[in-house]
């Protein structure tokens, strides 16, 4: 460390590095000079100053961050800030997408488990699964299911031989033929039909004119006019009734069902009847045309309702969930087993309140009329 020096002969300023205490020369008249030596600093106790928790104010700090700092600052918490509300809300989110997954309980009922699987499949939108569990043409948009349960009240079993069936279906095969696009049975004999149909005209044709239907309606007579119109009435409702009726032109599956002879017994009747309330149903279960069958075992027909709590895809946020029914049936017969599956989904729509035009403020017949006590029921009217 360099030392500035003052000659005490020529009053010259020089620097001298040598240590404290040693001897130089002027370097400009060459007199000898001693440096001065170190001096001990004297002990000093420590100075105990307090310590404040919060930050100096910009006022009695020192250091006073620029504008600009400032600015940056502020601007780095509001991102934190608006970073922290976007995780805040996708977490909202996630947990309401979650939640129906983690209100799902475990069953061991196998309706339960397939309604289950149908309802997550129309979430997922998972098309070949949806057609893998169930047949329906128009299922309902969902984004979440809740509480898929079974309502064991609405579950049915029938069971009987399916050899009446049988041998109506051999019957239908030898009469008539199945158009798969209108869905209904043509005669495979058309000219025998049209021959019927053309032998009942001329049989109501000949009744008529036998009645004087004719002569009444050229008579002019009001009473005779309304006599003749009442009398060809009648003519087109056995022609509706008879040769023209659809059940022999162009019957359904129910239609022949219904006039079948000899009659089908009870459980066999309602099972080709439930057929022919849904035909393209059946044959998507079956994969071919219920009617089709010929067997002579007995058969298993089960039915079930599965309810269940859904949140509409293209309802508004924070809709209630919606009620949805499914109802799932499964056909046993002679190794055919279509397993459980969904037949139907449709929403549960709430009941209409009932307006002030359909109540009927008069007491029904069957009912007790209540009075107060001392009151009279009213006298009947003197016949006239």
């Amino acid at each position: 460390m360099s030392v500035r020096v003052r000659c005490t002969k020529c009053q010259s300023a020089f620097l001298a590095s040598e240590l404290p205490g040693s001897v130089v020369a002027c370097p400009k008249c060459g007199a000898k000079l001693k440096l001065p030596g170190a001096t001990k600093p004297e002990p000093t106790l420590p100075r105990i100053v307090p310590v404040r928790d919060e930050a100096p104010d910009e006022a009695t700090s020192v250091f006073r961050p620029s504008p600009e700092a400032r600015e940056r600052k502020s601007s780095r918490r509001k991102l934190w800030l608006a970073a922290l509300g976007l995780l805040l809300l996708a977490g909202v989110s996630a947990f309401l997408v979650l939640w129906p997954r983690f209100q799902k309980k475990k069953t061991n009922d196998p309706v339960e488990r397939v309604a289950q699987a149908y309802l997550q499949a129309l979430v997922d939108h998972d098309a070949e699964a949806q057609k893998r569990l169930g047949v329906v043409e128009d299922p309902p948009a969902i984004s979440g299911y809740f509480d898929a349960s079974r309502d064991k009240s609405k579950s049915r079993t029938l069971r009987g031989p399916f050899a009446p069936i049988a041998a109506l279906h051999r019957k239908i095969d030898g009469e008539f033929a199945y158009d798969s696009s209108i869905r209904r049975f043509t005669p495979r004999n058309p000219l025998g039909a049209a021959g019927e149909t053309l032998d009942a005209l001329h049989e109501a044709k000949a009744d008529a004119k036998k009645s004087g239907v004719y002569e009444k309606m050229a008579s002019g007579d009001p009473n005779d006019i309304f006599e003749a119109a009442e009398g060809f009435g009648k003519v087109f409702e056995q022609l509706a009734e008879g040769a023209l009726a659809p059940k022999k032109i162009l019957p359904t599956y129910k239609m022949l069902v219904e006039d079948a002879k000899p009659p089908l017994p009870a459980e066999p009747k309602t099972l080709a009847l439930d057929v022919g309330e849904s035909p393209p149903t059946w044959e998507a279960l079956l994969k071919r045309p219920f009617f089709n069958l010929k067997a002579d075992g007995p058969f298993i027909y089960d039915r079930a309702v599965v309810v269940a709590r859904a949140t509409d895809e293209l309802g508004s946020p924070g809709d209630p969930p919606v009620p949805l029914r499914l109802t799932l049936v499964r056909f046993r017969l002679e190794g055919i087993d279509t397993a459980w599956r969904v037949v139907e989904a449709r929403r549960i729509l709430p009941e209409p309140a009932p307006t002030s035009e359909s109540i009927d403020h008069e007491p029904s017949p069957s009912a007790p009329i209540l009075r107060s006590p001392g009151e009279h029921a009213p006298s009947a009217p003197p016949a006239s």
